[in-house]
């Protein structure tokens, strides 16, 4: 009774922890994709740009430290437990969740060399545009690695429906990652709140699963 109560806690606090991850993930993320078009592709609309959302970028920076954190604990967690029951699949998982978390950290380290000046070191010309192409790219290698996971876990519940529907998301976040134009802003957005639900489908999955095995 003790074993069950105390994994029953284990499942709760992974379950929000797994929906806080995706949740500040796709809020920083859909902060960035709203602050675009960049004024100018030059080193002054750069830094118009961070000007005009530095504290819009301050806090998109903590959540994505935070939320990538988080989703890689919860990984390495949800790898323990199931490695033996699927060592394959939870492997590809495993390597996703950290290939997500070094891109989340690239553009974390991007992000806040922009509005976290380290030391009080200046940003020059050189810097603010190098900067802003990293973040763009720590997102991207993020968003594309994210979508891969999302196949993986879909994979390992070996329900139809879950998997025609993560199949849906991925490709949506796949398309959704390519807002280097104004006009997909907004499919980012959707793709990021279509992310977010699909975490919450596989929380209610897995309770569902709780349940009946009870």
């Amino acid at each position: 009774m003790v074993v069950n109560q105390s994994g029953r806690r284990i499942s709760y606090v992974g379950s929000i922890v797994w929906l806080m991850g995706f949740g500040l993930l796709a809020a920083a993320s859909v902060s960035i994709a709203m602050s675009l078009p960049i004024p100018s592709a030059d080193v002054s609309g750069v830094m118009v740009w961070v000007q005009q959302h530095q504290t819009t970028f301050q806090i998109a920076d903590e959540m994505l430290a935070c939320g990538s954190s988080m989703l890689l604990a919860v990984v390495v967690v949800l790898y323990g437990k199931l490695k033996k029951r699927h060592p394959v699949g939870m492997g590809v998982v495993l390597a996703l969740g950290i290939v997500v978390a070094i891109g989340a950290f690239y553009a974390v380290m991007a992000l806040g060399r922009l509005v976290y000046p380290v030391n009080g070191l200046p940003i020059d010309s050189a810097t603010s545009v190098l900067s802003a192409s990293q973040l763009f790219a720590g997102l991207h290698w993020m968003a594309l690695a994210l979508a891969a996971c999302v196949i993986a876990v879909a994979i390992i519940t070996k329900s139809r429906i879950i998997i025609l529907t993560s199949v849906c998301v991925a490709l949506l976040k796949i398309v959704g990652t390519y807002y280097s134009g104004a006009v997909l802003v907004p499919l980012t957005a959707v793709s990021e709140v279509a992310l977010f639900g699909w975490s919450i489908m596989m929380v209610a999955w897995c309770v569902a699963r709780n349940l009946k095995s009870k």
